[in-house]
């Protein structure tokens, strides 16, 4: 009687574990925790220079919105952690998102992100790529609205994980598979922190230049910025003298060069199409990167612009 007590004993128990580990396993694929995150736990780091801290993010992927807390570690090292409020989280059935609130009608006047901030088309690609980190670090992640209070109002930008992953070759889950792939991957959503400024045109005839004036600023930490042309040559001004020349500068951030297509054997002449490759350095690491691409119509050199390239000196 004894030994058939104590096996009934035993069977009660090993149901009773299995029994709390499926409810354990549930609920935690479902990500079924507390649905409101204060907006006062602030989980930011000093990312270094880059805008996406590859190594810190990828420590904090996670298979469930569910987990609060590498959720929130996430968010808050996106771009405008430093503005974000209230966060939810919507765990109770498919499809599983993320809201995230942020202030923006007291912006921080030297914060590099205020240009960003104020120009609604470069604020929406800078949310898209804060979904495509989110979609990739948090696997059962299927939709995110991002909700923006500024001093016009309020704005909501909204993604789903199909939307975002047209943009990509790959599936977004595989960027975060492997530590090198992903610090790839949070090199490219960088880029987009690089802008470059530049002279609409140039062409040797004009004797109020002596080429076609560039200047790049980061939206990041960074201590450089290298240059490389593929023709012609690129020249920095010290004082009102030409200084450093050559197909590669590196030079202080917002510092002004001059790309030329007259480079001694005037070879660029013969080019239709000229890159010149803009690289951001932070203690000597390359973190971010776009082309400047010019195009030759008869003797006249014009830029292509696009959301990164912008002729506005």
């Amino acid at each position: 009687m004894k030994n058939s007590a104590k096996k009934v004993l035993t069977v009660l128990v090993f149901i009773t574990c299995v029994v709390a580990l499926v409810i354990i396993l549930v609920f935690a694929s479902k990500g079924n925790t507390p649905g409101i995150i204060d907006s006062n736990n602030s989980t930011k780091i000093n990312a270094s220079g880059q805008v996406y801290n590859a190594d810190y993010l990828f420590e904090n992927k996670t298979p469930y919105v569910g987990n609060n807390s590498k959720v929130l570690h996430i968010i808050d090292n996106l771009q405008f952690g430093n503005y974000r409020g209230e966060v939810s989280l919507q765990t109770e059935k498919i499809p599983y998102g993320v809201t995230v609130n942020y202030d923006f009608q007291n912006l921080v006047k030297e914060d590099y992100q205020k240009a960003k901030i104020e120009n609604e088309e470069r604020l929406k690609l800078a949310f898209k790529r804060n979904a495509a980190m989110m979609f990739c670090l948090i696997e059962n992640l299927d939709k995110i609205t991002f909700v923006c209070r500024t001093v016009k109002g309020t704005a909501e930008y909204g993604f789903t994980r199909e939307e975002i992953q047209k943009d990509y070759n790959e599936d977004l889950k595989e960027y975060s598979k492997d530590k090198n792939k992903f610090g790839r991957f949070a090199i490219t959503l960088n880029n987009d922190n690089l802008i470059i400024h530049s002279m609409k045109k140039y062409s040797p005839t004009m004797s109020s230049v002596v080429g076609l004036k560039i200047m790049s600023t980061y939206e990041g930490k960074a201590d450089n910025i290298r240059y490389t042309a593929t023709d012609g040559k690129l020249i920095l001004f010290d004082g009102n003298s030409a200084g450093k020349q050559g197909n590669t500068l590196t030079v202080e951030k917002n510092t002004p060069i001059f790309w030329s297509p007259l480079s001694g054997d005037d070879t660029s002449f013969k080019a239709d199409k000229i890159v010149v490759k803009v690289e951001v350095l932070n203690q000597g690491i390359k973190i971010a990167e776009q082309n400047l691409n010019i195009k030759k119509e008869g003797i006249t050199y014009i830029i292509e612009e696009n959301i990164n390239v912008i002729a506005d000196i």
